[in-house]
């Protein structure tokens, strides 16, 4: 994609998808996790906002910083582990939260930034949308929703 609308209006759509999905989600069901442990919508939204804020910084720091001034590795599954940790004890209105927070900056940094990204960088930004989906195709799965159904909030107007 040479231009970030294209990839913007994916990461967009990826994101009504979910909201939907979310307001036809009966409220016992937000917090409970699938069956073989698979994570509950809550963490699913937490971990998305994770690694959303993640590939921002990441990004924002390898345009910014010289490149005399390496940083340190990062244990990417020790960090998420621990914010999956952190995110379950929060309530679910503060994840929902996080998560919109974490779609507008990554939106925002893509409109933004686009400019100063090179074509590998470009091309990376299509793991975001990609985890999106990937999240929310496994979401969908445990919770027994057909990706294709509208929710009942929604046909009635109040999505």
């Amino acid at each position: 994609m040479d231009r970030p609308d294209d990839l913007i209006a994916a990461i967009v759509e990826e994101d009504r998808v979910l909201r939907a999905r979310l307001a036809g989600c009966p409220e016992e069901l937000r917090e409970r996790r699938g069956e073989g442990g698979s994570l509950s919508f809550k963490e699913t939204l937490g971990h998305l906002a994770f690694w959303d804020n993640f590939a921002v910084r990441f990004f924002t720091c390898k345009l910014d910083d010289s490149l005399a001034n390496p940083r340190p590795p990062v244990n990417f599954e020790k960090l998420s582990r621990e914010e999956l940790e952190r995110v379950r004890a929060l309530p679910f209105e503060e994840v929902i939260e996080l998560y919109h927070q974490a779609t507008r900056e990554l939106v925002g940094f893509l409109r933004i930034r686009w400019p100063d990204l090179s074509a590998k960088q470009r091309q990376d930004f299509q793991v975001p949308l990609k985890h999106r989906r990937h999240h929310r195709l496994l979401l969908e799965r445990a919770l027994q929703v057909s990706p294709e159904a509208e929710p009942l909030r929604q046909q009635e107007g109040h999505a």
